[in-house]
């Protein structure tokens, strides 16, 4: 596979030329630190036989293409790229998303800049709960494995616990001196981890409402933080934690550190110093994934913190990164584009890029099993197919 890639994008309403058989749309290739090429497709009705005729540019091959989904090649590159449409555009909130989360039952919550945080069905969009109490912005939401319990915390420095189902608030979480920039819930959720712009991570006692201990502190704002499973397990004396015992807190910090530590053993493993601010991470499979503020995803090993490789195919900021199945991954950023990679495809020049967002940052992602939901600035969450992307791999 080429050292680097291009950025291939599309117009956000190609799908609507598509589904008329008429008119045209741009596409457009950039590499790192050169000037974009702009191309248009034209798509017309072809008269033998009254199918659509999609017709590229040159630069580029024509594959396939589905009811969601458009596949080609960029041949300068040999790049083969999937753009994939929403299967569905959820208008819940008024204003910029900030945080989304689903679970299998298709419900989700999300939170937007509006101040809301809203439970509500992805199948009808109906609302089933406007929760109130935070006092500003909720950063983060996240279900718990159950369905039927979710936290959120923001600019307040609370973490709330809501049931899914009444919307009662029976406990929170009050600790944190700055707000909170992400959540981290330990196997069923009794222990859960908040990180903090106060340089904290914590470590609660749900069922209690209480702080534990500080996992980590000391090294300036956090942005980011992910739970992985060590190799390494210890005995926790201590019956107000469950599943912490082996358990790893992976944490990424605005000056760009990337910090491992053993939650059971309280201990911190490594620091690994990043050239940008690390924005979100995710581990898969013993390897940590981090975006960065300057365009980079960073792959570390988890056990020792040495770096495996650097994917800088985009200079524009990654905001948000979810882990799907079968090694695959997410990646939201700031300009709109959502691009799925795969940690399998190291010999393959494969991208499937999730469109809709018109230059929109896709601030958080949602995955279920079946269903991408994404949380965009734009105000929309858009719901993608994940067999829509899948078969692209096989």
């Amino acid at each position: 596979m080429p050292n680097t890639l291009p950025v291939v994008t599309i117009q956000c309403d190609w799908i609507d030329v598509v589904r008329l058989m008429k008119g045209e749309f741009w596409i457009s290739s950039k590499y790192k630190d050169q000037n974009s090429v702009h191309d248009t497709i034209k798509a017309s009705v072809n008269q033998a036989d009254g199918k659509i005729l999609i017709k590229c540019p040159d630069s580029y091959q024509y594959l396939s293409h589905s009811n969601l989904s458009l596949v080609l090649k960029h041949l300068g590159s040999g790049l083969k790229v999937a753009f994939v449409a929403p299967t569905k555009t959820h208008t819940i909130h008024k204003k910029a998303l900030l945080s989304i989360s689903s679970g299998e039952n298709a419900l989700a919550v999300s939170s937007c800049e509006e101040d809301k945080l809203l439970v509500w069905d992805t199948r009808t969009d109906e609302i089933l709960l406007d929760l109130k109490g935070h006092g500003g912005p909720v950063y983060k939401c996240r279900l718990f494995p159950s369905n039927v319990v979710l936290i959120s915390a923001g600019a307040d420095g609370s973490c709330r616990i809501w049931s899914a189902e009444s919307g009662i608030n029976p406990v929170t979480l009050i600790g944190h001196k700055m707000s909170i920039s992400d959540l981290a819930i330990i196997d069923k959720g009794r222990n859960v981890l908040s990180v903090s712009k106060d340089g904290t991570a914590k470590l609660w006692d749900v069922g209690q409402s209480r702080c534990i201990v500080n996992i980590l502190d000391g090294h300036g704002p956090i942005n980011c933080c992910a739970v992985a499973t060590s190799v390494e397990e210890v005995t926790i004396d201590n019956d107000r934690e469950i599943g912490t015992g082996n358990k790893l807190l992976v944490a990424g910090y605005e000056s760009g550190l990337i910090i491992c530590a053993h939650v059971g053993k309280r201990t911190e493993l490594y620091k690994q110093q990043l050239d940008s601010s690390v924005n979100a991470c995710i581990v898969i499979d013993q390897v940590i994934i981090a975006g960065c503020s300057n365009g980079k995803v960073v792959f570390i090993h988890l056990q020792d913190g040495s770096i495996i490789r650097e994917l800088h195919e985009s200079n524009n900021p990654v905001l948000s990164l979810a882990t799907l199945v079968n090694n695959m991954f997410v990646v939201g950023r700031q300009d709109g584009t959502c691009t799925v990679f795969s940690m399998n495809d190291s010999h393959i020049a494969i991208r499937v890029q999730l469109t809709g967002s018109d230059c929109d940052g896709i601030r958080d992602i949602a995955f279920n099993g079946k269903w991408i939901l994404t949380a965009c600035r734009d105000g929309n969450i858009r719901k993608y197919d994940y067999n829509q992307i899948t078969v692209h791999y096989k």
